[in-house]
């Protein structure tokens, strides 16, 4: 959020958090006036400033290993000094299950909690993918009104889990962090974000046209809720954090003993983000244990028709132009085209590439020249130039140039 972001969102926060009921009474919302004038510079890495907060237990799981890569030194050098240059506060990188460089800066280190940001809304997309495979949900076509009737008597009634899941549920685009009175941030300050996620209303029907609107993942988190009958910060524990082996992890929520925003605010450890994409890279096993179903990792990578970068709250190529209210970020396409990544606002970074088994985490605060084409092609090129001078003679495959 800039600062003129802010001023316009201080300004509106008295008038933001003022309602006049029946009666003629003023009420203030206090929590969003307070959360106006306090916000943050650094909301990444500012972990007192979420309050309340509920504790997501960890697990006992098996530490994540170190060791020496095949990734040249070099490499590894060159990525880590764009991240640090970049406001970094973390850059960890995963070869073959093994950290092969591991990196702090900004005061952080391995128990430091960061916020997830967008990335939030993959690990909701793996848990709706739990609650089918449990028969919580019949599929990802269910209407949503089946489980949000408050949605029953309008064209609502006819968004799926899966359109909320593909950004294109024709719900109301109105996302600017520069309006006090937009959706996106009365759901971010405010405190009620159900209430006003439920509010928003259709601006055209599904199916037609990809716009990321953050009140799509904050139904899917109500959605989940009331299908599963469990909290989410529950059900994302005993489902997913624990069985992932991850340390206790933070859910910023809008009011005591209130609701969680999956759509932004989960705050958790550098390795801890690993295991997530980890758990993506191997289908959705930990171990010899599958997590979540095989076919539900398949459905998220899939491209949508509408918009082919972005698959189930995942996005799978690189933002060479600007796409849905995201500006360009990427100077070229990425080296090997299954690679997909978590993405959350301030450039937090989950890339994760099957095909060299590769695992790249950057988080920290807002990067005024970030690309996201640098760290993991840096890394391919390298791994590709070591795989040509081991055999120069060998024929390459058509997948392996089509990389």
């Amino acid at each position: 959020m800039t600062r003129f972001s802010r001023v316009l969102i201080l300004l509106g926060g008295l008038v933001s958090g003022v309602a006049v009921v029946g009666s003629g009474l003023v009420v203030w919302n206090w929590a969003f006036i307070h959360r106006a004038f306090t916000y943050p510079d650094d909301p990444v890495t500012r972990l007192d400033w979420y309050q309340p907060m509920e504790t997501v237990p960890g697990g006992a799981g098996v530490p994540l290993p170190s060791a020496n890569t095949q990734i040249s030194a070099a490499a590894l050098d060159e990525i880590e000094r764009y991240a640090q240059t970049q406001n970094s506060a973390a850059l960890l990188v995963m070869h073959q299950g093994k950290i092969v460089r591991e990196r702090y800066w900004r005061g952080h280190d391995p128990d430091a909690y960061t916020n997830s940001m967008s990335m939030a809304k993959t690990v909701l997309s793996l848990l709706i993918g739990i609650a089918i495979g449990e028969g919580h949900i019949q599929s990802e076509l269910d209407p949503v009104a089946k489980y949000v009737p408050e949605w029953v008597k309008d064209e609502r009634s006819k968004i799926t889990i899966q359109d909320l899941l593909r950004m294109q549920s024709g719900l109301r685009d109105y996302e600017s962090s520069k309006d006090p009175f937009s959706d996106a941030v009365q759901m971010y300050l405010g405190s009620d974000a159900n209430a006003t996620a439920l509010k928003v209303p259709a601006q055209r029907p599904p199916g037609q046209q990809f716009e990321y609107v953050n009140a799509n993942s904050q139904i899917l988190g109500l959605v989940l809720e009331r299908a599963t009958g469990e909290r989410f910060g529950h059900y994302l524990t005993t489902r997913l954090w624990q069985p992932l082996g991850a340390q206790s992890a933070q859910l910023w929520l809008d009011r005591p003993r209130g609701n969680p925003k999956p759509f932004c605010c989960l705050f958790a450890r550098s390795r801890d983000w690993l295991r997530v994409g980890q758990l993506l890279l191997q289908s959705g096993k930990v171990g010899n244990r599958q997590i979540v179903p095989t076919d539900w990792i398949k459905k998220m990578i899939t491209p949508s028709k509408l918009e082919p970068r972005y698959g189930y709250h995942i996005w799978l190529q690189a933002r060479t132009r600007s796409v849905g209210g995201y500006d360009k970020m990427a100077s070229e396409s990425f080296l090997a085209t299954d690679l997909f990544y978590l993405d959350g606002a301030h450039h937090q970074r989950v890339y994760v590439v099957p095909s060299y088994d590769l695992i790249i985490l950057r988080v920290g605060e807002s990067a005024q020249t970030w690309d996201d084409a640098v760290l993991a092609n840096t890394l391919i090129r390298d791994l590709r130039s070591k795989a040509s001078r081991s055999d120069p003679h060998r024929p390459q495959s058509v997948a392996t140039l089509k990389r």
